[in-house]
């Protein structure tokens, strides 16, 4: 079966709107990128699950970035999702390996830490951005974006987020969803809601085998009345490029340029993605003439 990534969004009678994102192949992406363990895997791609849950809840909005900030071993967990459907990520330090947890999962809230904070920037089509700030409460991180959701932004929410690696390091399935209330939603709705989401499970076993969804929607708003909104397909990107790297070295400072020039060649990787940058010596005398250039003619 061909598995999707997407996230579809889906409002109910009863004035819940729910929110599934199915992202298997895009942690796999990261996993390969970053050379991922196995709990950095799952940190990172819950994570950027989460974000791209966070910026499909907000439709005119361009983008979410997220920063986990915990006291555990894999350091800081980043994750972006631009323009509401393009994802990218990484984490400070994506070998450190954990003992499970006596129930055999991998132990994501160790590797994060339980003592830190979550950072949640919003960007606008305007170009506008908005930061905010939770502590952390457990380091499982859907529950650390359930309270920022709560205090933060005063949204009473339930996320659910998983990731499942196979033996061979490789995923087998990651995804996730979000279930908000509107505004006049009853507490009767939301506490059936809350009795249906019990139902499913495990929700890395039942996207294993539901690799596209299949049938989540029908549990999560049992009983109710519902339609689905929108969907989009979701996809591993970066913002990085060659002209960002020229930008950053034409920044520099003279006397940082001079000591670069020493140098056979120049070399930047993207710690979002992973992608190479290399300009030989030859190739960065030209841009900085160029540059000097332009600069006399202004």
């Amino acid at each position: 079966m061909i598995t999707r990534n997407q996230i579809i969004h889906y409002t109910s009678d009863e004035l819940i709107r729910v929110s599934i994102a199915l992202t298997t192949g895009i942690v796999e992406k990261a996993r390969q990128r970053h050379n991922l363990s196995p709990v950095a895997s799952a940190a990172l791609g819950r994570t950027m699950t989460g974000a791209a849950l966070l910026a499909g809840d907000y439709k005119n909005h361009e983008g979410v970035s997220l920063k986990v900030a915990g006291d555990g071993l894999l350091g800081a967990v980043h994750a972006d999702c631009f323009d509401t459907n393009k994802l990218r990520g990484y984490v400070d330090n994506p070998q450190v390996d954990l003992p499970l947890k006596v129930n055999g999962k991998l132990d994501v809230a160790a590797g994060v830490g339980q003592h830190g904070q979550l950072t949640v920037t919003r960007f606008t089509p305007e170009k506008t951005t908005y930061t905010s700030q939770a502590d952390l409460v457990s380091g499982e991180i859907a529950e650390d974006i359930a309270y920022y959701l709560f205090t933060s932004e005063q949204v009473p929410s339930t996320i659910s987020l998983g990731v499942l690696v196979s033996q061979d390091y490789t995923i087998a399935a990651a995804g996730g969803f979000l279930v908000q209330a509107l505004p006049g939603a009853k507490d009767e709705d939301l506490a059936r809601v809350e009795a249906n989401i019990t139902q499913v499970g495990a929700l890395t076993t039942y996207l294993q085998d539901h690799p596209n969804g299949e049938g989540l929607i029908d549990i999560i708003l049992s009983g109710m009345h519902f339609k689905e909104l929108y969907r989009q397909n979701l996809y591993w990107r970066c913002t990085c490029s060659r002209q960002r790297f020229e930008n950053a070295l034409l920044s520099l400072r003279q006397e940082d340029k001079e000591a670069l020039l020493k140098d056979p060649q120049v070399e930047m990787t993207c710690q979002y993605c992973g992608a190479k940058y290399v300009l030989s010596h030859d190739e960065l005398a030209a841009l900085y003439e160029a540059a000097a250039q332009r600069h006399k003619q202004n």
